[in-house]
């Protein structure tokens, strides 16, 4: 075996780089004064008010368990605001006025709205009053009442004007969910609107389905869709353009598929969908993975080759795309060969995210030369 191929191997044995696309570190340079973050002290009958009108959204996409407290940890907090104990600040994405986001405090507004809105919470587990055991909103004195319904709360407001990079770095930072926010989460959270549904779905469709196996927790990562994305994002800006990093590139993709107009997302889901169904017909169930002479396991499907593969695939007429289903063969044995014998492709496609330049170029000099 080769050294390259010795190099594969070793990579083959580490799952993180195969089944993560390597995100960079996520860093901006930026002028603090363009953060524009407010703070206010809103009382908890006017939060829930304008959750009950649809202005304050409590299920954003990138909360994936948000309503994890149980019964007793929501008993306690409203307990702890009965009996006047400070609870922690509120942070909350003011950037769209009808529609603000919470970015962190998603759990307490839960509990507040299942008692208060909804009246389906009965406390329980309570360490002081323990006498509004098994009570629901309506079963608890009035005094109760109205002193939950009149605390204020601190809510950091980020508003208008905050740019996206920004306000990005602010959610990393900021949300203490109990659970890791993953970059396309946090995408969807910054960037609502028919983009996003178009990502949703996108990966709900067959023909991406049918090469696109993911497990649960890669799907709960929003993973499929940041695949989707990437081929979105390099559909929209050509690959010999790209000066972004990644998470960048990516998020302004998503900004401008929010923008696009119902006919050309219409265009987009046909391409995908043509390209999907071409990707499956040359490579099969290896489509979008990493194919090798030496390594006979399947390896996961890989962002770095989907992006590739399916954008320049794409680019073809039905009938160049019938050329290289018509001579498959050809095609993946001259995929393997640059699998292990090219070591900078194959770091292109592992490690290095920012070696775009190299694998989309590569990729394209296999499909030429089987082409010719």
């Amino acid at each position: 075996m080769t050294d390259l191929s010795n190099y594969n191997a070793e990579l083959a044995d580490e799952e993180t780089l195969e089944e993560e696309y390597q995100e960079e570190e996520v860093t901006f340079l930026y002028d603090p004064d363009k953060i524009n973050i407010i703070t206010r002290e809103p009382t908890i009958e006017l939060l829930l008010k304008r959750i009950n009108e649809e202005g304050l959204d409590l299920a954003p996409d990138f909360q994936r368990h948000a309503n994890i407290w149980k019964e007793d940890a929501q008993s306690r907090l409203i307990e702890s605001i009965i009996i006047r104990i400070p609870i922690p600040a509120l942070y909350i994405d003011a950037t769209n006025e009808d529609k603000w986001v919470v970015v962190d405090g998603l759990q307490r507004l839960f509990a507040l709205r299942r008692f208060i809105l909804d009246k389906e919470l009965k406390l329980s587990g309570l360490e002081y009053l323990t006498n509004l055991e098994g009570k629901t909103y309506d079963e608890i004195d009035r005094r109760y009442q109205r002193r939950l319904e009149e605390t204020q709360l601190t809510v950091y407001l980020i508003e208008k004007g905050t740019p996206l990079e920004i306000k990005y770095n602010i959610f990393k930072r900021i949300n203490t969910g109990g659970l890791p926010l993953y970059p396309q989460e946090l995408r969807h959270a910054l960037n609502p609107g028919k983009g996003t549904k178009f990502l949703t779905k996108l990966a709900a469709s067959p023909e991406f389905q049918q090469v696109v196996e993911l497990g649960n927790n890669r799907k709960m990562r929003m993973d499929d869709r940041e695949f989707i994305l990437g081929f979105i994002a390099f559909t929209l800006t050509s690959y010999q353009e790209y000066i972004d990093k990644r998470d960048t590139f990516l998020s302004k993709a998503l900004s401008k598929a929010n923008k696009l107009s119902e006919i050309e997302l219409n265009e987009i889901e046909n391409d995908f969908k043509r390209t999907m169904i071409a990707s499956r017909n040359i490579f099969g169930k290896d489509a979008f993975r990493k194919i090798s002479n030496y390594q006979k396991k399947q390896f996961p499907v890989n962002k770095a080759l989907f992006e590739s593969w399916s954008v320049l695939l794409n680019k073809l007429s039905n009938e160049r795309i019938q050329v290289l289903i018509d001579r498959k063969e050809k095609l993946i044995n001259l995929f393997k060969t640059y699998i292990d014998n090219d070591k900078s492709f194959l770091e292109s496609i592992s490690q290095a995210t920012e070696k775009v330049q190299y694998r989309f170029s590569t990729i394209e000099k296999i499909i030429q030369e089987v082409l010719s």
